[in-house]
């Protein structure tokens, strides 16, 4: 328990430090698309060692030439030219040539079955934490500068929903358990109750109400807090859900391949992967309700 605290603790700091750089330093976007570059190369490198006897050398890499180009080809595309989609795009079709064009140059070790191995290791992590850069370089829409809704924010909202979610959660499911222990995936992970699930929204709820009131304090503003106050909790629930559904997601990939964690980078927790599944798919809610709400304004 202490080694698993002082490592989340270490994460903790990590991530606090490149936020402070991100808000603080010209060009501080780039520093905190430089941690994100970090994760997506622990977490193909862990993905494709656990896959390896799935895959084949040529497919790997492949895959790891994709997760080193795919992340600075988006940043800098989305700082200079607004164009991040279409770079993410342009590194997915040549993903899909490259790996495709193997069924003919590498046809008796090339199998199906590999290359859809090989695209998941892609995807997972590389185009999420692509998401995550494009997240990172958000403005304000036009109109809503003062609010401060914008690439700040929805870094919180990734970053500190989905731990409050996990920590109530854990809470709730500890100590509670033993009068409702109703299995919420028996299968997928045993481990998870219902009665936890209801705690992980809680935390995210709670989680994204604490985050308007100090954010907006700092650097926002209350004004029309009938509205923003909703939006941020609804994007807390949401991101709760989504909190859920990614730790179950990678618990599903982990059974799988017949593995316990991905990494052991991060003792106590496992690797970079174990720690940032639910950071991944809440990204998925933070950049939408951000696009959501450019449409709207």
């Amino acid at each position: 328990m202490k080694i698993r605290l002082l490592s989340g603790s270490c994460y903790i700091a990590l991530l606090a430090l490149f936020f402070c750089l991100k808000i603080f330093l010209p060009y501080g976007d780039f520093y905190f698309d430089a941690l994100i570059y970090v994760f997506t190369l622990l977490g193909t490198f862990e993905i494709l060692r656990a896959t390896k006897e799935k895959t084949t050398k040529a497919e790997r890499g492949i895959v790891y030439v994709f997760a080193i180009c795919t992340l600075p080809a988006c940043a800098l595309a989305e700082f200079f030219l607004r164009a991040g989609w279409t770079a993410i795009g342009v590194s997915v079709f040549a993903l899909a040539a490259l790996l495709l064009s193997l069924l003919v140059l590498r046809h008796e070790e090339t199998s199906l079955e590999s290359l859809g191995i090989s695209l998941l290791s892609a995807v997972y992590p590389t185009l999420f934490l692509a998401l995550m850069v494009l997240t990172n370089h958000a403005s304000a829409p036009s109109g809503l500068e003062k609010f401060g809704f914008d690439s700040r924010i929805l870094i919180l909202f990734i970053f500190v929903v989905s731990p409050c979610a996990d920590s109530i959660a854990y809470v709730f499911g500890k100590f509670l358990r033993k009068y409702f222990p109703k299995k919420m995936t028996p299968v997928i992970s045993p481990n998870k109750t219902v009665i936890g699930g209801i705690g992980g929204l809680v935390g995210g709820v709670l989680g994204a109400g604490a985050l308007y009131f100090i954010y907006n304090a700092v650097a926002g503003s209350f004004e029309q807090m009938w509205l923003w106050l909703p939006v941020y909790l609804t994007i807390g629930l949401v991101g709760a859900v989504v909190t859920a559904f990614g730790d179950l997601v990678e618990s599903c990939i982990k059974r799988k391949l017949g593995i316990k964690d991905m990494g052991n980078i991060m003792p106590g927790h496992g690797g970079a992967l174990d720690r940032l599944d639910s950071a991944m798919f809440s990204t998925i809610v933070a950049y939408l309700a951000y696009v959501l709400i450019c449409v709207l304004v």
